[in-house]
């Protein structure tokens, strides 16, 4: 077996063991050359990392994450997942850690069955990013990939949001309307 498929297995197989040091964090966002904006809560990871990435003291604080180069290939990461991070070791003073692992829905189902699940990510999408506009439905967002419901939001792979729905039924639609004409 390669390197890549080993980098494979690791990425999309592994058991998903959060920690205070690599806490489950949440992406608001990429920001470019494989660095995404994640928020994390102040409760998961220990007082040295909180003193240096959280001089505020806020329940939930935001920092840059590293995706590292074997999986750049391999998994995407977008606005709403969750990753795990490495926040042991800064990588520069703008980069607090590295992105060890993106947790897929099996492995977030799994978190949450076991009680290993923060609570405190309920609503961090909506509270550090305010990406909610009141125009947009709350149970449906554009660019999210949540669908949310009362007893909190569960991730959906539903296909591409920009696509109308009933793009096909429209084009048969049209196509029938010329011979109903006649």
């Amino acid at each position: 077996m390669g390197r890549g498929k080993y980098a494979a297995q690791e990425a999309l197989g592994a058991q998903a063991q959060p920690s205070a040091t690599c806490p489950v964090a949440c992406v608001l966002g990429p920001r470019g050359q494989h660095l995404h904006e994640i928020a994390v809560a102040q409760s998961l990871v220990t007082d040295d990392i909180n003193r240096r990435l959280n001089p505020d003291g806020k329940a939930l604080f935001t920092t840059l994450a590293q995706l590292p180069p074997k999986f750049r290939s391999i998994v995407w990461v977008k606005r709403g997942n969750y990753v795990i991070v490495d926040l042991e070791k800064p990588l520069t003073d703008k980069i607090g850690g590295e992105i060890t692992m993106v947790l897929l829905a099996a492995q977030v189902k799994q978190l949450k069955q076991a009680d290993r699940w923060p609570m405190q990510y309920a609503s961090v999408l909506s509270e550090i990013s305010g990406q909610t506009s009141s125009s947009q439905p709350r149970d449906r967002q554009v660019g999210s990939s949540y669908v949310g419901s009362d007893d909190g939001a569960e991730l959906v792979g539903d296909g591409n949001l920009n696509r109308r729905a009933g793009f096909h039924d429209m084009a048969s639609d049209s196509g029938s309307s010329d011979t109903d004409s006649d």
